[in-house]
C-alpha cells in the first residue's frame, strides 16, 4: 500500500519526491578557517580601483573543500554594509571579479598556475598547501599543535596591491618567497 502511494505521488508531482535532509555540518578545522577568512576581511585594505570592489566582496573558493559550506553563515553578514557573496568556482578562468581566492588542497598539483593567473591582480589569495605562500600566495592556512593558524608573505600581498593591517601580521608567521 506504501509502495501505491509514494507511486501516485511521483507521477502526481512529476518528479521525485523530496525529502527534507539536515546538511551536515563542516568539520570544526572549516569552521575555523571561515571565521579566519571572514576576520581577515577586516584587516586587508584593497585599492579603491579594483574591480567591483564598492558593489560587494565576492570570495571565490576553487577546489573540493568542506570551506564552501562552512562560509554560508558567513554570507548572510554584509561586509562593511555590502553584500558577502561565496562563489564555487570550477577553475582559474572564473577568477575574473572575486577579491579573495581560497584555494583548496585538493587543488595542490595545479597551485603554481593558479598563482601565476592570480599574479598582479588585487585577489587576496589564501591556501591550505604546504609552500603555499612559498609559491606567491597572500596567506596559508597551517595546522600547529592540533590549531589552526596562518602564515602571510608580505611580498605577495604588496604585488597584489594589498595593505595588511599591522595586527593581523603581529598574528602570523610572515613567509618570504
Amino acid at each position: 500500500m506504501a509502495g501505491i502511494a509514494l507511486l501516485a505521488t511521483i507521477l502526481a508531482g512529476g518528479s521525485e519526491p523530496r525529502v527534507a535532509v539536515a546538511q551536515p555540518e563542516p568539520p570544526l578545522e572549516y569552521q575555523v578557517k571561515a571565521a579566519f577568512l571572514y576576520q581577515f576581511l577586516n584587516f586587508v585594505e584593497w585599492p579603491t580601483t579594483a574591480p567591483g570592489i564598492a558593489d560587494g566582496m565576492i570570495i571565490g573558493v576553487l577546489g573540493e573543500t568542506a570551506l564552501t559550506s562552512a562560509l554560508q553563515p558567513v554570507a548572510a553578514r554584509p561586509f562593511r554594509g555590502r553584500p558577502l557573496v561565496i562563489r564555487p568556482l570550477r577553475g582559474p578562468r572564473d577568477l575574473a571579479a572575486v577579491h579573495v581566492l581560497f584555494i583548496a588542497g585538493s587543488e595542490k598539483e595545479r597551485l603554481p598556475g593558479i598563482l601565476r593567473t592570480t599574479r598582479g591582480a588585487s585577489i587576496l589569495t589564501i591556501g591550505e598547501v604546504d609552500g603555499f605562500t612559498r609559491l606567491g600566495g597572500v596567506i596559508n592556512f597551517v595546522i600547529v599543535d592540533g590549531k589552526v593558524a596562518f602564515e602571510i608573505n608580505v611580498r605577495a600581498a604588496e604585488e597584489a596591491r594589498l595593505r595588511i593591517s599591522s595586527k593581523l601580521l603581529r598574528l602570523a608567521r610572515i613567509v618570504e618567497d
